[in-house]
């Protein structure tokens, strides 16, 4: 076997070994993160000017949250990324974008929120978007 079929070779095999590792953390980063949503892509405008659109979070699930943090909960189909202006006896929460005049008329509940935004990659989930667009969704 010729010296460049052999690096062929080992190129192709560091390239398998790549793209396992990447999906080994990607879905071990739920588990590691305690959520089932542990990346999310900021979709408007709402939290401007903390949270920009195309913004990726890194999202940490809690037992519990407080007025203040910036989480994301599920509204059906959909995420939200908004921050918890209060919490109500019923052990739901008003949450409100950082932008909007009014908070949000759905209060979620502890089993919605998927967790808090601890990280933020300005702009690094503007290509998720963009694909989306593309497809039409």
């Amino acid at each position: 076997m010729s010296l460049e079929k052999k690096k062929e070779e080992r190129d192709n095999i560091l390239f398998i070994i790549l793209i396992v590792a990447l999906l080994a953390f990607f879905f071990s980063l739920g588990f590691l993160l305690h959520t089932q949503v542990p990346l999310a892509v900021v979709s408007s405008w709402s939290m401007e000017p903390t949270l920009h659109v195309g913004d990726l979070v890194v999202v940490m699930g809690q037992a519990d949250y407080s007025p203040g943090d910036i989480v994301v909960y599920s509204n059906g189909p959909s995420l939200i990324v908004h921050r918890i202006v209060k919490k109500l006896g019923d052990g739901s929460f008003v949450t409100k974008g950082d932008a909007n005049m009014y908070a949000d008329a759905i209060h979620p509940k502890l089993t919605q929120i998927k967790g808090k935004v601890v990280l933020v990659v300005p702009y690094f989930g503007s290509l998720k978007l963009m694909f989306e667009k593309m497809i039409g969704r």
